[in-house]
Order: structure tokens, then C-alpha cells, then sequence
């Protein structure tokens, strides 16, 4: 979460490979359409707007222009404006950002990329492919950065075309994992799971930590009735990720094929525990993305986190929750007791030097800080919150 504000930001400024990150952000959205949320009613007026207003430039307006071309001081100037709301988790205003910028310089390069990567987070796939492929026509050379029009194509469940897309990506681009991914996933869809399979397995070699490959390995292995090989997949799936809901569902439904009822019932309630946490996040999150100064759905949101103990869920939370409130002492004193609590001492001592940089002349932030530091021994901190706790008495 904290490190959105670098990449947008240098896609504002035109930084060379800044525009394919944006779109890394939401790539976890895309491994299936049938998981996806609808998208919730659009309030701000940004969103009741389609990308195909946007007006069209005057044939090879951009045809020199690359990611390391300097932007006007006018179009710099909207490019920021978009990347602090993106930075903030404020998408409806980022949105309205490049709505502005494309009518005063219609198809410029980032603002379309940068669009498109927004409609992609607010789960709005269709916009998202048409923006990317205004961003392909003026910018045909840069097609590697273009992973989440693969992502949008096979949610909108055109699987075929998302495979080629894929294809032409790695091409491109070379063999980044989710491109793999991807282009694994729209194979299996297309009916070809040997394919899916083998890709998978590179997409392993590339990153062996990647759960989510592991899951759909597990899940297409599954579906080829390799029970004993499904399970071996779908153990390492929960090992790297032990807070997904469909891990824990597989694991149960390959327990009961192979007998161990004992063993099936665990995953099973581990699964539906899980599953009603991530359900209602779901929807949270959703509402989130349009409307996201709702401060009773973020302390939810982080509530539903927190009872499953997932830590890093809980961060992510809290961190977007912060960004949007980057003075707000209550608020990190809020996050300091949650992480406290959960016994993350990392998450905590980050929260503590969120407070602390924020704190001033906010006496109870101070003595907040003071008894966190003396908890975990922090001497040389806890002293100088003393200090400045005293001088505000």
C-alpha cells in the first residue's frame, strides 16, 4: 500500500517502466471471474461517466512519445493531482483526475494506462480493457505493460482473447509470472489443462512462492481426478497462503474422496470460518474502492481481519485506512492498540512511528507511545515520550 504513491507518481513524471506497475496492484483480482463481486452503485459523478467520451487526438499526436517524455507543466500538474488521490486509495478522484487531463490532451499515453489500471481496481473490466487498448493505439510499442488487459479480457470470460494477449505480453515483455499466469488460466479455460498445467509449473520455477499458482494447479489437477496429486498441490497452497477460503475447500472436499473424515471436517469448518470473513471483506472492500471516506466499513473491514488473525489483511487495511488520513493521531492510535493486540510487534512498532511522526502536541498520543515503548522495552523511545508527555501536562 505504501508504495502506490512511488508508482504513481513516477508514471506522472513519465518514468520508463512506472505505467506497467500500476496494474501489478490489482493483479490478484483477475485469477477468476467467477470469484469476482459486481461492482457496487456509483455515487461520485465521475463514475457514472464511460471512457468512450473521452475525445480522440489528431492522428500520430503521440507517435515520439515515450515513458521517458516530459509531460507540460499542465498535464505534470494533473498527472500529480491523480497519483496523491491513487496514492490515498481515493480512486473516484483520481478517475476525475484524467477525465480532466484527457479532454485538455486527449489520448495521453499515462493518463489511458493510468485509467485503465483504476477501472481494473473498481472491478469495472470492460472499461478497463477499453481504456488499455486507446493506450495500445497510441503507444503500440508498449504492449508489455499490458498485463491487465489480459486479466480484464479473461474476467469478461473472452478467454481466447485474453490467451493471445498473453502470448503477445510475454512476447514482448518476457516471462513474468502473472503473464504465465494468465495465460495458464485462459488455456485451461480453452480447454487444454496439460497446457494450464505445464505453465503453471513455470510460473513455480519463476516465483516458488506464488499460492496462487499452486491453488489453480491443485484445482485443475482436481478436475483431472489426480486426487493424491491434487492434495499435494493443495497442502502447499495452504502452507503459503493459509488465509485462502478455496485452499481450505479443496483440501476438504480431496480429505472426504480419500476417506479421512476426521481431517475433511477440519478444513471444512476452517473453510466456512474463512469464507464468511472473506465474503463480507469482499463487499466492504468493494464499497471502498468507490466511496472510501466510510470510516464504520474500514474499522469492519479491519474487524474481519483481525478475527481470523491475518496479519497481513490487517496491515493492508489499516495501511490504506492511514493513507487517507495521513494526520489522523486517533486513527494510529486505533492501529497501534489492534496490532498490539494481535501480537504483531512489527506491524505495532510501525504504528507507533506512524503516531509518533504525527503526534505534536497531542498529549494522549504521547502517553499512548510512552506506555507501547515501556511495554516492549524500547528505552531511549519511551523516554522521550515521557518527556514530551510531561512537557504537555
Amino acid at each position: 500500500m505504501i508504495a502506490r504513491f512511488g508508482i504513481a507518481a513516477a508514471l506522472a513524471l513519465g518514468a520508463a517502466d512506472a505505467s506497467a506497475a500500476l496494474a501489478q496492484e490489482a493483479e490478484g483480482s483477475a485469477a477468476d471471474a467467477d470469484e469476482q463481486q459486481a461492482a457496487p452503485t456509483a455515487t461520485d459523478p465521475v463514475l457514472e461517466r464511460t471512457p468512450d467520451e473521452w475525445p480522440r487526438a489528431a492522428e500520430d499526436r503521440w507517435a515520439e512519445w515515450t515513458p521517458e517524455t516530459r509531460p507540460t507543466d499542465a498535464v505534470l500538474t494533473r498527472m500529480r493531482d491523480a497519483a496523491i488521490a491513487y496514492s490515498r486509495g481515493d480512486l473516484p478522484a483520481s478517475l476525475a483526475q484524467l477525465f480532466a487531463l484527457l479532454d485538455e490532451a486527449p489520448d495521453y499515453p499515462p493518463a489511458l494506462y493510468q485509467a485503465g489500471a483504476i477501472y481494473f481496481r473498481l472491478r469495472r473490466y470492460g472499461d478497463a480493457a477499453y481504456a488499455m487498448r486507446r493506450y495500445l493505439d497510441v503507444a503500440p510499442a508498449r504492449v508489455a505493460d499490458t498485463r491487465a488487459l489480459g486479466h480484464a479480457l479473461y474476467t469478461l470470460g473472452e478467454y481466447a482473447e485474453a490467451a493471445a494477449h498473453y502470448r503477445r505480453v510475454i512476447d514482448a515483455g518476457g516471462e513474468h509470472p502473472e503473464a504465465l499466469r494468465g495465460l495458464a488460466l485462459s488455456t485451461w479455460r480453452v480447454g487444454d489443462p496439460d497446457a494450464a498445467l505445464a505453465l503453471l509449473d513455470r510460473v513455480l520455477e519463476l516465483d516458488p512462492t506464488h499460492a496462487e499458482a499452486e491453488l489453480w494447479r491443485a484445482r485443475i489437477l482436481y478436475d483431472e481426478e489426480l486426487v493424491e496429486e491434487a492434495l499435494v498441490a493443495a497442502e502447499a497452497a495452504r502452507e503459503r497462503d493459509p488465509y485462502e477460503p478455496q485452499a481450505w475447500f479443496l483440501l476438504a472436499r480431496l480429505r472426504y474422496e480419500l476417506g479421512d473424515e476426521e481431517a475433511a471436517e477440519e478444513a471444512q469448518a476452517r473453510f466456512l470460518q474463512l469464507d464468511r470473513v472473506e465474503q463480507e471483506a469482499r463487499v466492504l472492500e468493494s464499497q471502498l474502492l468507490y466511496a472510501p471516506h466510510q470510516p464504520a466499513l474500514r474499522s469492519r473491514l479491519v474487524e474481519l481481519r483481525a478475527s481470523t488473525e491475518d496479519l497481513p489483511a490487517v496491515r493492508e487495511a489499516l495501511a490504506e485506512w492511514m493513507q487517507l488520513r495521513p494526520e489522523d493521531r486517533v486513527l494510529r492510535v486505533y492501529a497501534l492498540d489492534v496490532l498490539e493486540q494481535l501480537g504483531d510487534r512489527e506491524g505495532a512498532d510501525l504504528a507507533a512511528e506512524s503516531l509518533r511522526r504525527v503526534a505534536e502536541d497531542d498529549l494522549d498520543a504521547w502517553v499512548r507511545l510512552a506506555r507501547y515503548y515501556a511495554t516492549t522495552r524500547q528505552r531511549a523511545k519511551q523516554v522521550e515520550a515521557e518527556r514530551r508527555a510531561a512537557a504537555l501536562r
